[in-house]
């Protein structure tokens, strides 16, 4: 019985004893890992702190690469607006200027009827142009221009001249009367001199003179 109780104890003990140096490596372990803890926490955190103006910088390049996007985006949006815009006025235009000509064909094609008109001839000669039943649809300064020529033919400046027009006014007038048919032009030599019509001449009784070559 004292030979079992001995054993007992001495099982006892060296279990306790190895209970005891258990714990001790444990406790070792513990400490060891958390030394290990603190130096990979160092780590971290010195990683971090290099890694935080970097990341810094790139979110700062994203933010103002979202921003030139977003106005891009909207810079497209508005030239797509704009093009729709040009596109209308350039089909606006393209419209308005097919109708111009039209409307010039128009014109030419009357003002060839009226060239191609015989003037005809009074019974009756007078010495007045205005008075001439042939020019009563014309204005008081186309009749004024006629009777300045019948005193002989004139280059259009020396007619604006004597009218008092400016050098526009002369060229359209006399484009007017040439075409239909109330002067002729004298076309040898520029500046080109206008004449009165030899019909318009014969047909108020006043001397016609001898024709002379003309570049239509």
């Amino acid at each position: 019985m004292d030979n079992l109780t001995l054993y007992s104890t001495l099982i006892s003990v060296t279990l306790l004893a190895a209970a005891m140096l258990i714990t001790r490596w444990a406790l070792i372990g513990f400490k060891q890992s958390k030394q290990a803890l603190r130096e990979a926490t160092s780590y971290v955190n010195a990683i971090v702190a290099a890694l935080s103006p970097r990341i810094e910088s790139l979110e700062e390049a994203s933010n103002q690469m979202l921003g030139v996007i977003r106005t891009v985006t909207a810079d497209s949006a508005g030239l797509r607006s704009a093009d729709a815009t040009l596109e209308f006025r350039c089909k606006e235009l393209e419209k308005s200027l097919k109708d111009l000509l039209n409307h010039h064909e128009e014109i030419l094609h009357e003002l060839e009827i009226l060239r191609s008109k015989p003037i005809p001839a009074t019974s009756q000669p007078r010495a007045e142009l205005d008075e001439d039943p042939v020019l009563e649809k014309l204005t008081p300064t186309e009749r004024e221009t006629l009777q300045i020529l019948k005193e002989g033919p004139l280059h259009a400046p020396e007619l604006g001249r004597r009218m008092n027009k400016s050098r526009e006014h002369i060229s359209r007038l006399m484009k007017r009367l040439y075409l239909e048919g109330y002067v002729d032009r004298e076309t040898e030599r520029p500046p080109f001199r206008y004449k009165l019509n030899d019909k318009l001449l014969s047909s108020l009784g006043a001397p016609v003179s001898p024709s002379r070559p003309e570049n239509a």
